[in-house]
């Protein structure tokens, strides 16, 4: 099987939609509305969590819990790829918690239908073999 990744650049209509969906995701993330955050990720993420109970569930896209707080912040794009509709958006964020303060953390865009619309995976999930995503356009 041979996946074509062609870097690409978005129409202002795609990246305006993108920005829209990003900073609430962040939004969400970061003032830990978890409902919000776990409908704005990946539905094959959301799905996945869910299949593993509530408290799992709940332990993924809460922020609050065992005091995590994590915020992410300088939000930095990387770099953008596309096979046909399908396009993949990394960016690097800066994760501030009180654990760690300051690491690099990869975020992935992603959309099925041409930028339309566009769900969001954390740098685990997208490299989670066990969640079925269609592509992976990026690499470890």
């Amino acid at each position: 099987m041979s996946v074509l990744a062609v870097s690409c650049t978005l129409s202002g209509e795609q990246e305006n939609r993108l920005n829209k969906q990003l900073s609430k995701y962040i939004k969400a993330h970061n003032d830990n509305n978890t409902l919000e955050y776990a409908g704005l990720t990946h539905p094959l993420v959301v799905k996945y969590y869910s299949s593993l109970g509530d408290s799992v569930f709940i332990n993924h896209f809460s922020n609050e819990l065992e005091k995590k707080e994590v915020v992410f912040s300088n939000l930095l794009y990387r770099e953008t790829k596309s096979d046909g509709k399908w396009i993949e958006r990394k960016y690097t964020v800066r994760k501030e918690s009180l654990e760690e303060k300051n690491k690099a953390y990869e975020l992935y865009a992603i959309s099925s239908d041409g930028g339309n619309n566009w769900f969001f995976l954390n740098e685990e999930d997208y490299f989670q073999q066990k969640i079925p995503l269609k592509r992976r356009l990026f690499s470890k």
